[in-house]
């Protein structure tokens, strides 16, 4: 993955935004409790002086004591500091942690490097921001595949198991994101509401996206509105030029449309990416008989004769969460 220059600026200006508000929470924090006991301040102090001291004791000789001897006394006196000022704080009702710098992230201490690497923080950062910025024309929320429950789905119906059915998606699903292309097909997902079908769209498209892939995902009523708006003058905008070449098209909720002046648009969308070869995922709570009824045959042949069909099975696990 590319990470471009604006995820990596927007990253370390999150890490200094938090390194910064550590800082300030324990200027404050110390300022509150040596006014409360000012013996507090003397072992803040102390302890911060500690590393001082046993540099000063491993290169200088200014005493009889050999150097191993010194950074043993000086470490047994920061134990007995720390000690004492755990015992203040509880006597005054504040955290053992009060006086220390609560940073978010304690491998790195907020500096998004440990030992000249970068950071699991830094990294994570990146990608987020990263995925904000080759995201902006997707309107629904990204997942990970290992959040998808198959315990929700029932290991036994009229026609098989949902559970192993569901399986057998989720793995092809896996496979799908993990080896997406240009060239990948398209897939169809059909079902009852509730069964996974945005989720797992959302799961392909967060993995696309981090491969370094342009992404649309909009539920198919807000695409057609735009569209629809634009077409009469009423917005300005580029929805079906973005629906045409960006590399992976995923259209949410297939039929939640309500009138069927939107079907010369999706049938141009279909087109569109048919011919150019282009993959499009799209999800629907409809069935197939369903489909044929609602729909021209160009239409359904466009949908049934180019797309991947995964039927979707089970209860509503949405319910069931």
């Amino acid at each position: 993955m590319s990470i471009s220059e604006e995820a990596y600026i927007k990253a370390e200006n999150e890490l200094n935004k938090r390194r910064r508000n550590a800082e300030i929470e324990y200027l404050e924090h110390c300022d509150r409790a040596h006014s409360i006991e000012p013996e507090l301040a003397e072992i803040t102090e102390k302890i911060a002086g500690a590393n001082c001291e046993i540099i000063k004791a491993i290169t200088k000789r200014s005493s009889d004591k050999k150097p191993s001897e010194l950074i043993m006394q000086i470490k047994e006196n920061n134990k007995l500091a720390h000690e004492r000022k755990k015992a203040i704080l509880q006597r005054l009702g504040l955290p053992e942690n009060y006086l220390d710098h609560n940073y978010t992230c304690k491998l790195c201490s907020d500096t998004g490097f440990v030992n000249g690497k970068r950071c699991r923080c830094f990294d994570e950062l990146l990608d987020k921001y990263y995925i904000e910025e080759l995201s902006k024309d997707c309107d629904i929320a990204f997942h990970d595949f290992d959040e998808f429950k198959l315990d929700l789905y029932p290991d036994t119906g009229e026609n098989g198991s949902p559970r192993q059915q569901m399986q057998m998606i989720l793995n092809r699903c896996i496979t799908y994101a993990n080896e997406f292309s240009e060239d990948s097909p398209s897939l169809f997902f059909y079902g009852n509401t509730g069964l996974g079908k945005t989720f797992l769209s959302s799961c392909i498209a967060k993995k696309v996206i981090l491969k370094g892939h342009s992404v649309v995902f909009r539920s198919i009523l807000k695409v057609f509105d735009d569209a629809l708006s634009e077409h009469f003058g009423k917005k300005t905008g580029d929805t079906l030029e973005k629906l045409r070449d960006c590399d992976l098209v995923i259209l949410d909720d297939l039929g939640s449309e309500f009138s069927s002046q939107s079907d010369p648009i999706f049938y141009q969308i279909l087109n569109d990416r048919v011919n150019m070869h282009k993959p499009t995922i799209i999800s629907s709570n409809m069935t197939l008989q369903q489909l044929n009824a609602r729909y021209n045959e160009r239409i359904v042949s466009r949908l049934l004769g180019e797309f991947n069909r995964f039927p979707f099975v089970g209860e509503d696990i949405r319910f069931k969460k």
